[in-house]
């Protein structure tokens, strides 16, 4: 395997804080030094029994060297040829669309805020020993806060403000059965990058990428359409909400997670064991960081874009650099779902299998690699041997381990075989010819997972206002966000 040399720290930088970063710490250091409590929405360890430096990697340079060799290996590299309605090498059994939804649930429960807290010792390679100093904004309850942290129609506060997409250049086609109000509502053009057609979101996360947005803006029209079957806005509000976290929790989480774990943690849930009062770090840095991993190289992103290689669908590369380019989305790069959900009679495009592989750009996925690897670490995460002993199951390690990695990773990850990055573990776990083989999480990862978002949600569904609902996909999501679309609020008889 040949390994990239990189200039020593150039991938540590985000480990060291800046100046301004740690005044801020230390000013928050004081307040708790002086009787302030840390506000709830932080993140704590969902086994601390294993916080203790025997349970987690290594200190030292000579590991961090080692992680950036283990994301080098990550990277999948070009793939040629890759259809993406058509099933390939590498491609898993989900539909395309549970890529992002599982991107949007992350975003929705975690949104770190940085500073993280200075390490226990000034070394830059020392881990966190305590996590009180970390922030989540997100309040960690799936109660769609990205969605109703935003700006309401003016025009009928019971509805959510959508954007109205630019008109295509002339012959261009955009796809069928599409209204004006199909983007998210955005800040005027600007020559000021950090203001430029910014998206006027709770989250601008969920603008990097259009699939990512177009799903947002299906949330937004979702919500609408329940105002027009007459409810107020906090009653079209709570109604979505308890279909998203129906949607999360019987939809997703099946998908996922390994049945019998699953069925446990639900057990648990309904005996009001469990109950999580914030994101365990093992949750949020590793097992459901997901998302990198089933993201295709390339999409077919409606009719007119075929097999587009997904570093093009970035939202800022469709609008253009500040102050040039469309107001807009154009009109013609609105999503078509049926692409990426069983929507119709042709298949859609799948996920990719959830292994230890990164597709797409080989700088990026390395990139990525990188920034997830040396976040556990900060973080002090347990390796994942010592969560599989901790949870009596028999641990992947050393050859068992090497055996379930693609041959282009297992002199990266030799000195791990014994002791492995959380989340490298369990995608390896999810790999394993031999166990899931791509096709759900392991025992490890599902039962982080499903113990988290089951403890996080452990009570029934209260009675909802709006028409009644037993079932709720994502497919369902998108179906209900159309009906803005077949019958736009302007056409809307009295």
């Amino acid at each position: 395997m040949k390994v990239v040399k990189r200039p020593q720290n150039m991938d540590r930088d985000h480990l060291r804080p800046t100046t301004r970063d740690a005044i801020v710490e230390r000013v928050r250091s004081l307040a708790l030094e002086a009787g302030a409590q840390p506000r709830e929405q932080g993140f704590s360890r969902l086994f601390p029994d294993l916080a203790a430096p025997a349970h987690r990697l290594p200190e030292g340079s000579r590991t961090l060297d080692r992680l950036l060799a283990l994301a080098e290996a990550m990277a999948e590299g070009e793939v040629i040829d890759r259809e993406p309605r058509r099933k390939c090498a590498g491609d898993g059994d989900l539909p395309a669309a549970y890529t992002y939804l599982t991107a949007f649930v992350l975003n929705d429960l975690v949104w770190q805020r940085r500073p993280a807290g200075l390490p226990a010792r000034p070394s830059e390679s020392a881990p966190m020993e305590c996590l009180d100093l970390l922030v989540n904004r997100r309040a960690g309850a799936l109660d769609l806060e990205s969605i109703y942290d935003a700006p309401r129609d003016p025009q009928d506060v019971r509805r959510m403000l959508l954007g109205r997409v630019a008109p295509a250049p002339a012959g261009v086609a955009g796809p069928p059965r599409k209204a004006d109000a199909n983007d998210l509502p955005r800040q005027p053009r600007s020559l000021d990058p950090g203001r430029d057609r910014v998206a006027r979101v709770g989250d601008p996360r969920n603008d990097a990428m259009l699939v990512m947005s177009q799903l947002h803006v299906a949330f937004l029209k979702a919500h609408n359409t329940l105002v027009g079957d007459g409810l107020t806005f906090q009653e079209a509000r709570l109604a979505l909400r308890e279909r998203y976290r129906w949607m999360v929790l019987n939809d997703l989480l099946p998908r996922l997670c390994d049945p019998q774990v699953l069925a446990a943690a639900r057990t648990r849930a309904a005996l009001g064991a469990g109950a999580r009062a914030s994101v365990p770090a093992e949750f949020a840095a590793a097992a459901f960081v997901l998302a990198p991993t089933m993201a295709r190289p390339s999409y077919d992103y409606n009719c007119r874009y075929r097999n587009v290689e997904r570093g093009a669908l970035g939202t800022r590369l469709v609008l253009g650099t500040a102050g040039r380019g469309y107001d807009a989305l154009p009109e013609h790069w609105i999503i078509a779902w049926e692409g990426f959900l069983p929507l119709e009679a042709l298949a859609p495009q799948r996920a990719r299998a959830i292994d230890s592989r990164i597709a797409g750009a080989p700088a990026a996925a390395g990139t990525l690699a990188r920034r997830q690897l040396l976040e556990g670490y900060r973080l002090g995460l347990p390796t994942g041997q010592a969560v599989a002993a901790h949870l009596g199951l028999a641990p992947l390690s050393g050859a068992r381990l090497l055996a379930a990695l693609p041959q282009s990773q297992r002199e990266a990850a030799a000195p791990f075989a014994q002791a492995t990055p959380l989340w490298f573990y369990i995608l390896a776990e999810a790999g394993d010819p031999e166990g899931p083989a791509g096709v759900r999480l392991g025992p490890v990862g599902s039962h982080i997972v499903a113990a988290t978002l089951c403890g996080l949600m452990g009570r029934g569904l209260p009675d909802t206002p709006g028409r009644p609902f037993d079932h709720f996909t994502l497919s369902d999501l998108i179906l209900l966000a159309a009906e803005q679309d077949l019958f736009p609020p302007e056409a809307a008889g009295p």
